[in-house]
């Protein structure tokens, strides 16, 4: 079993490949974000949860600017057979716009989508979907520091070939 490992390890230093984690000589992944507020109260959630999420990523150093515009679409799904809706689907679309201190202006999008069941109760679909909201800019959260660990990687890996 060390074998395996031991040689596994050599074979992949030997193809070149690098964690997008780990940039080369060290370093943070993403660096310090500054999150400009969202709009809305899943925008609160999701800039909380990157502010958060991001914390890590803190350091002295001049911080990137996100701002982030969020799109929010709810499709019922299921119908009674009185024609109202018994699930619902809850999609985010987030189009950013991350401006680092030096260096070029990234945009891109991040979407998220939930689902989530709509009880018969009064005022149960309201409730349903604010935790659909909740759910999906938490999920969203997560994804955006992916995204942004990505962008930055082949940020770094373009201006060190020079292109």
């Amino acid at each position: 079993m060390r074998v395996l490992i031991a040689s596994l390890a050599l074979f992949l230093g030997a193809c070149g490949f690098t964690p997008m984690y780990a940039p080369a000589g060290g370093g943070q992944a993403i660096g310090p974000v500054h999150v400009v507020e969202i709009e809305g109260r899943s925008g609160h959630v999701l800039k909380t949860n990157l502010d958060r999420i991001l914390a890590v990523e803190n350091s002295s150093g001049e911080p990137a600017t996100l701002e982030i515009t969020l799109l929010e679409a709810v499709t019922p799904l299921g119908l009674r057979r009185d024609e109202s809706a018994t699930r619902a689907e809850l999609r985010l679309t987030a189009n950013y716009i991350l401006t680092p201190p030096h260096g070029e202006i990234m945009r891109g999008s991040v979407v998220t989508v939930v689902n989530y069941e709509i009880p018969t109760a009064a005022y149960g679909e309201i409730t349903a979907q604010d935790d659909a909201r909740e759910r999906a800019a938490e999920t969203m959260a997560e994804r955006f520091r992916a995204e942004l660990a990505l962008r930055m990687a082949q940020a770094r890996e373009s201006a060190a070939h020079g292109r």
